[in-house]
């Protein structure tokens, strides 16, 4: 969830600075900016409205309610901020690939007409598909028996690479280290956003608690970080940290990728019968889908682990 009413490239000289200031005093004011910078007070207030844009600070409510600071520590800020960064860079991109992607459609619809969606509702191959497999059989039927045999190795040469190179290459454009980057900058600010609207009291649905509870253990790993001083410390920060993974996946359906396509992890599908979720299934289970017993298998062990762990977790 991108906020597109902060720009990051037109943000203020001093923009970090005020916000690591304002996150070590846990207090807003535009006074104290102001003093503190030497700066004018309406250039301090400009800055206090983008730190609010940037969802570093909460909104005015009035003058008795203090805004609230949403980043407890400089390393949450820290990660805020290169988050920020990362969008910035990359968003101009993602919105030209979606543009293209917007353009190749609309060529595709208008050259299939009213069975478009239909097709594409139930897997059906687009008439350009069509037309293109029997161009091809046609220039395979034509050729002859040595030709087809060197067409065969050519292609199983070219499966081959594909398959070596799988989960490597450029997504949406961009390169799939780029990808991965900004696909999570895009997921820790969509849960910040959902933590700060979920209306306290009100009904859930199951995604929104598996949302509160990776918050909750996540704060915990910023204390345990930075004010754990037991032996074990280290210890239970990992635990801490492979709980929020098995959340991830469960959050994920399996699928941690960002770009519905399969995980490029090893499952093992001999115990698959091990991680049945009868109610999600309702008994029938696709044992071949690596996806959905990775996502089955993260389920029945994270709640096994937090039983295993939960009492060494105090904050």
């Amino acid at each position: 969830m991108n906020n597109e009413t902060f720009d990051w490239n037109s943000r203020d000289p001093l923009f970090d600075e005020v916000a690591h200031y304002v996150v070590e005093r846990q207090a807003v004011s535009a006074s104290a900016i102001s003093d503190k910078f030497c700066i004018g007070f309406n250039r301090a207030e400009r800055i206090i409205k983008q730190l609010e844009q940037a969802y570093i600070i909460g909104e005015k409510w009035s003058s008795l309610h203090p805004r609230a600071i949403y980043d407890c520590c400089f390393r949450k800020l820290d990660k805020r901020l290169a988050d920020l960064a990362t969008i910035a860079r990359l968003q101009p991109l993602e919105d030209k690939w979606q543009a293209e992607r917007a353009e190749y459609k609309a060529k595709e619809q208008e050259e299939e007409g009213e069975e478009y969606y239909f097709k594409i509702a139930n897997h059906r191959p687009l008439t350009k598909e069509v037309r293109e497999r029997e161009e091809a059989r046609a220039r395979f039927e034509a050729m002859t028996e040595e030709e087809r045999q060197v067409e065969r190795e050519r292609l199983d040469k070219e499966w081959e690479e594909k398959d070596k190179n799988w989960g490597k290459g450029p997504v949406h454009g961009m390169e799939r280290e780029d990808w991965n980057a900004y696909c999570g900058a895009l997921d820790r600010q969509k849960s910040d956003m959902i933590m700060r609207e979920l209306p306290w009291g009100g009904d859930y649905d199951w995604s929104d608690i598996f949302f509160i509870l990776k918050f909750k253990i996540e704060r915990m790993i910023e204390y345990w970080e930075q004010f754990g001083h037991c032996r074990n410390g280290h210890y239970i920060v990992s635990t801490m940290r492979t709980a929020c993974r098995l959340i991830n996946i469960v959050l994920k359906n399996g699928n941690e990728s960002g770009d519905c396509e399969k995980f490029p992890y090893r499952v093992n599908l001999r115990n698959a019968d091990r991680f049945k979720i009868f109610h999600d299934h309702n008994g029938y289970y696709d044992k071949g889908d690596m996806q959905k017993v990775r996502y089955n298998k993260a389920y029945c062990i994270l709640f096994k682990f937090l039983e295993f762990h939960l009492h060494n977790w105090w904050d």
